[in-house]
């Protein structure tokens, strides 16, 4: 699990040392008691400076129960941020972007 924290906060910062927003990566918890444990959510949210209001506005654009799935997103991201093709190698990641219309052209617009 540290190694997956490790991956996110350079995904993170590669992605933030290169766009003009950022991304924020939080976690928040529930306990759920069906599963008689606390259950953590893995939120990914896009940062942007609003000169109107003269502060960073942030609005979510990813979240999940799973950190793989937050890196596969950063991957993907990052990877559409640098203009090279995004990998096609994980199914299941594949699977969840396709049932969930993740297309990364939301977050990029503004930019």
């Amino acid at each position: 699990m540290a190694s997956n924290i490790k991956t996110i906060k350079k995904l993170q910062m590669a992605i933030n040392s290169t766009c003009e927003y950022k991304m924020l990566y939080q976690t928040t918890q529930f306990y759920s008691t069906r599963q008689k444990r606390p259950v953590t959510k893995y939120i990914l949210k896009k940062a942007q400076y609003n000169p109107n209001t003269g502060r960073a506005e942030s609005e979510e654009v990813f979240s999940t129960y799973s950190q793989l799935q937050i890196i596969m997103y950063l991957r993907d991201y990052w990877c559409a941020v640098q203009g090279i093709p995004i990998p096609t190698d994980n199914e299941i990641w594949n699977a969840i972007k396709e049932r969930d219309n993740i297309t990364f052209k939301d977050v990029m617009k503004h930019e």
